[in-house]
Formats: structure tokens, sequence, C-alpha cells
């Protein structure tokens, strides 16, 4: 239930910063660059944030860092491929690692606060029970 709830929260808070830099250069789309990223982090999360969710668990790979590396990963990997593609003319290779850099950033937040919210490393009966006891 816990990764369920995470799953919804988790790429909330990173979309505010983009969507936010969207708003301010088009103030005449408020909401549009805060929705586009979250469902952009949405789409990540489901492909690869959840399979690999499994993956650590079964494999007890628990510690914050594996969630905040697979988070970079999952968003940088492909934001360069389609960068490099796209955007390499006219931004230069330097450009291109910049921005997926920062994008990558944003992903990793996603998997810090996923590994927040889920907090793999705890039993969660035992998180439960704490609260009672």
């Amino acid at each position: 239930m816990r990764a369920r709830w995470a799953f919804i929260l988790a790429p909330i808070i990173p979309a505010i910063l983009p969507g936010y830099n969207w708003h301010a250069n088009h103030p005449e789309m408020p909401l549009s660059g805060f929705i586009f990223v979250t469902l952009v982090f949405y789409v990540v999360e489901a492909m690869v944030g959840i399979p690999a969710f499994y993956v650590l668990t079964r494999r007890r790979w628990q510690f914050f860092w594996v969630y905040v590396v697979v988070g970079f990963l999952a968003v940088f990997v492909p934001a360069f491929v389609f960068g490099l593609i796209k955007w390499s003319p006219p931004l230069g290779i330097g450009g291109v690692l910049y921005a997926c850099s920062f994008i990558g950033i944003l992903g990793g937040a996603t998997g810090l606060i996923f590994w927040l919210l889920v907090r793999p490393d705890k039993d969660p009966v035992e998180q439960i029970a704490s609260h009672f006891t």
C-alpha cells in the first residue's frame, strides 16, 4: 500500500521546479509545464521505477543511494540519447550534458522521495507497531 502512495506522490515534488520555470517563461500556460513534467515522470516511473523497485526489493538492495542512482539514470539516459539526436547541433555536447544532468537530478530526487515514502529498509509491521508503543 505504501508503494502505491509513493508512486502517486514521488513525481509531484520534483516536477514543481521545472513547472515553475515553464510558467515563468510562458505565463499564459500556468499549469501545463507542471502537468507535462509530472506525466513524463509518471511514465518513467511506471516503465523503469516499478520494475526496479521489485528487482531491488528481491535483491535486498534497500539503500537510499541505490534509488537515487536508479532514478537519475532512468531519466538521464533516455534524455541524453534524445538530446544527442535532437539538441546536439544547436547546444553542443556540453549543453546537452548540462540539460540532461538537470533532468537526471530531478529523477534522482524522485527516487529519493519514493524511498523516503516506502522505506524498504524497514519492516512495515515494525513501523506500524512503533507508532502504537
